[in-house]
């Protein structure tokens, strides 16, 4: 008991303080033994690497070759077909990449002897006009939702943040420009499974 007295004036009132404190925290660490913690909610858990209120939409040409260029964009076996020496890059390349790379690859076709695989061929092809669009898709250990979806649920779970490489300009005019990599901060607002025939790929738009 001597080891509670902070305050030789005081002893009783220290002793009983002490005590009180002791016997509080036992409570709380036996208590929490047995308690779950938080964590994922339960509901959640059993949704992970799954997908929920999805449904068919067609989308605007101009958007479907957005997400398409997109897809391209971030995939490996796209990278060597990604020249960042070309002239044409910083202005036209978003806009004419898709239509070069599959003109490019049915020039490659067209050869009896061609080592294109089958996914870079499928790829050079646009995706299906017609999209599955869901409102919440578990993949990879993670449960994301649309923004639309999260203004009527008590958790969120529609904000994402990426590091993109991107070209960087001191002035519109800069003939020197750089590539650095930048994070950058945004909401779902949807998320699209692009068909293309033999595989599927999730893509996240964002604002």
């Amino acid at each position: 008991m001597k080891g509670h007295v902070r305050n030789r004036h005081r002893p009783e009132g220290c002793i009983i303080k002490c005590y009180i404190a002791e016997e509080a925290v036992e409570f709380c660490s036996e208590y929490l033994a047995n308690a779950r913690t938080i964590g994922v909610l339960k509901g959640i858990e059993k949704r992970i690497e799954s997908r929920s209120g999805f449904k068919v939409i067609p989308i605007d040409y101009k958007t479907l070759c957005e997400a398409h260029y997109n897809v391209l964009q971030n995939t490996t076996v796209v990278d060597p077909y990604m020249s960042k020496n070309e002239k044409w890059l910083q202005a036209d390349h978003k806009r004419s990449f898709s239509s070069w790379f599959k003109r490019k690859i049915e020039t490659k076709l067209a050869q009896p002897e061609n080592t294109i695989s089958q996914q870079i061929r499928w790829l050079a092809h646009e995706p299906k006009r017609e999209v599955l669009s869901y409102s919440g898709y578990g993949i990879g250990g993670y449960y994301y939702n649309t923004s639309d979806h999260d203004s009527r649920s008590t958790t969120q779970n529609s904000g994402v943040m990426v590091e993109a490489e991107s070209l960087h300009m001191s002035t519109a005019k800069d003939k020197n420009p750089i590539y650095a990599n930048m994070l950058y901060y945004g909401v779902i607002k949807d998320i699209w499974e692009l068909n293309y025939t033999q595989f599927k790929i999730l893509v996240f738009r964002c604002k």
